[in-house]
C-alpha cells in the first residue's frame, strides 16, 4: 500500500480519465450503500449519492460531469431491473438522461454558489458553514421537486407514490448532503489537482492528526448510538427512538476539539451506523426520526466547527476594543472600566489607590519639528519605560493624545512618586531620531474615601498641570 498509494495519487493528479473513473466507481458504491438501507421504493434512510455529487461538482466543477452522467445512466438501467420495471431501451435511456439532469442540476448550481461565496466573501469557515447548510436544504428540495415528476413521467414511479415519498426523499437527500458531502469535499480537495475549493483556504481551519482522545470520543459516540437504537428496538416505542438525538452532545464535543476533517469522518460514519442499525433492527416505523436526527447531528456539528473561530474573533475584537493600537497599552474605555472597579474595591476593603497622570513634555513641538512618525516612536518608548517599572497588578492606559494614566492599587503617593522619578531617570537614556532628550511630567493623586474616579482623575490632572507650571520634567503630588 505504501508503494501503491503514491502511484495512484500521481495517476489521479495527472489523468482526467482516472479522476472521473474514481468518481464513477465511488458513485456506484455509495449508491449501493444507500440501497442497503432503502425502506420504500426510491427512498432511503439517507441518500449519500447526493453528498458525493455535490462534493464532486464543488471540487472538480463541470469536469465531474462525465462520471456523474455515466453513473446516472448505469443506475437507471440497474434500478429498472431491481424494481422489475419493463421499459424499452430507448425509454430507459430517455429516463436515465432525464434523471441525470434532475439529479445533477440542483447540486451543480448549489456547488457553484457555495464556491462563489467562499471565493468572493470573507473566506472564513463560519460563513461557508452557514451558506452550506442553507444550500444543502435548498438543493435537496429542488432535486426532490425535479426527480419525482421525472420518475413519474418516465414510468419509473407511480403517480400515487409521490405524496408519501416526497418528504422522506427530500430529508434523505438533505441528510446525504449534510453528512456525506463534507467527507468527500475533504477527500477530493486533498487528492485532486487544481481543486476549485479547498477547506484549508478557509480561515479558522485547524488540521490535527489522529489521537487517542479522538478514538475515545468516537468510541463513546458509537456506543451511545448503539445503546439508543437497541433501546428503541427493545421498547418498540417512537419515544425511545428520539434518544438518538443525544448523539448531538458527543458530536459537539468532537466538533469543538477536533479538526473539520475528522469531524466530517465522524459524522459520515455515524450516519452510516444509524442507517445500518435501522435496517438491521427493523426500525423502519421510526425512520423519519432517524432521518431528521442525521440532519440535526450533521448541522449541529457544522455549527460546532464555527465555535473556535467565533471565540477567536471575539478575543480579537476584545483586544482591539481594550488595547490602544499604537502603544499596546489599555484603551481609554478599558482604563475607565478598571478604574471604576478599583474604586469600588477600595471602598469595600478600605485599601489605598493612587492615580498617576503623565504626558510627554513639548510633544507638539516634537511632532511639528520631526514629524508624526517620530512622535509615535516617542509615545511608544515612553510607554515601554513606564511599563517596565510597573507591577502586574498596575494598569497603564492611554487617556488621549500624549496623556496617559496609571492605576496603582495598594500603593501610596510616596511609592508612586518613586516610580515616576525612576521613569524620569530612565528617560534620559532614551534616544529617538534627532530629538535631543525625552522628558515627561507626572501628576499623582491618592484616593480618599467616598471619592469617585472622576474626582480622583481631576485632582491628578491638576497635579500634572502644577508640574508643567513648575518647569516640566518633574513630579507633583495633589493635595486633597
Amino acid at each position: 500500500m505504501s508503494v501503491l498509494s503514491p502511484v495512484l495519487l500521481q495517476l489521479l493528479r495527472q489523468s482526467w480519465l482516472a479522476r472521473n473513473l474514481l468518481v464513477f466507481v465511488l458513485w456506484l458504491l455509495v449508491w449501493d450503500i444507500g440501497w442497503l438501507v432503502e425502506y420504500t421504493h426510491h427512498a432511503s434512510v439517507w441518500f449519500p449519492v447526493a453528498g458525493l455529487t455535490f462534493a464532486a461538482f464543488l471540487i472538480m466543477g463541470l469536469s465531474a460531469l462525465p462520471a456523474l452522467l455515466a453513473g446516472c445512466i448505469f443506475i437507471t438501467f440497474y434500478t429498472a431491473e431491481h424494481y422489475n420495471i419493463v421499459l424499452s431501451t430507448p425509454a430507459l435511456l430517455y429516463a436515465a438522461v432525464a434523471f441525470a439532469f434532475a439529479h445533477m442540476m440542483p447540486y451543480a448550481f448549489g456547488a457553484l454558489l457555495l464556491r462563489a461565496i467562499a471565493q468572493h466573501g470573507r473566506r472564513d469557515i463560519t460563513t461557508v458553514i452557514v451558506a452550506f447548510l442553507v444550500i444543502a436544504a435548498s438543493c435537496s428540495l429542488l432535486a426532490t421537486v425535479l426527480i419525482l415528476p421525472t420518475l413519474v413521467v418516465t414510468d419509473m414511479m407511480a403517480q400515487a407514490d409521490v405524496a408519501k415519498t416526497w418528504l422522506p426523499f427530500w430529508i434523505g437527500d438533505m441528510a446525504g448532503v449534510l453528512v456525506i458531502a463534507p467527507f468527500f469535499i475533504g477527500l477530493f480537495s486533498a487528492i485532486m489537482p487544481g481543486a476549485l475549493f479547498r477547506l484549508t483556504d478557509m480561515s479558522g481551519w485547524q488540521q490535527r492528526g489522529v489521537s487517542w482522545s479522538l478514538a475515545a470520543k468516537l468510541l463513546i459516540t458509537w456506543l451511545l448510538l448503539a445503546l439508543s437504537m437497541l433501546l428503541a428496538a427493545w421498547t418498540d416505542s417512537p419515544n425511545s427512538a428520539f434518544a438518538i438525538f443525544f448523539l448531538v452532545i458527543p458530536h459537539m464535543w468532537i466538533a469543538c476539539t477536533e479538526s473539520p476533517l475528522w469531524n466530517a469522518v465522524a459524522v459520515a460514519l455515524s450516519s452510516f451506523f444509524i442507517a445500518f442499525w435501522v435496517h438491521l433492527l427493523g426500525l423502519m416505523d421510526f425512520v423519519m426520526v432517524y432521518q431528521f436526527a442525521i440532519c440535526v447531528i450533521g448541522a449541529n456539528t457544522l455549527f460546532g466547527l464555527a465555535i473556535p473561530t467565533l471565540l477567536a474573533d471575539n478575543l480579537r475584537l476584545r483586544r482591539v476594543a481594550f488595547t490602544d493600537s499604537l502603544t499596546q497599552v489599555a484603551s481609554r474605555d478599558r482604563l475607565e472600566q478598571r478604574a471604576a472597579l478599583e474604586v469600588i474595591r477600595c471602598q469595600q476593603e478600605q485599601t489605598p489607590l493612587v492615580l498617576m497622570v503623565f504626558d510627554i513634555d513639548h510633544f507638539k513641538k516634537i511632532n511639528d519639528e520631526f514629524g508624526h512618525h517620530v512622535g509615535d516612536q516617542a509615545l511608544q518608548q515612553m510607554c515601554r519605560v513606564v511599563q517596565q517599572n510597573l507591577r502586574p497588578t498596575d494598569t497603564l492606559g492611554r487617556f488621549g493624545g500624549d496623556e496617559f494614566v496609571v492605576l496603582l492599587p495598594q500603593t501610596n503617593s510616596a511609592a508612586a512618586a518613586l516610580i515616576a522619578e525612576r521613569v524620569l531617570q530612565e528617560l534620559t537614556q532614551v534616544r529617538i531620531a534627532d530629538v535631543a532628550s525625552l522628558t515627561a511630567s507626572f501628576g499623582i493623586a491618592s484616593w480618599h474615601p467616598d471619592e469617585d474616579y472622576d474626582s480622583l482623575f481631576r485632582r491628578a490632572d491638576q497635579a500634572l498641570y502644577q508640574a508643567k507650571m513648575a518647569g516640566r520634567n518633574r513630579v507633583a503630588i495633589a493635595q486633597f
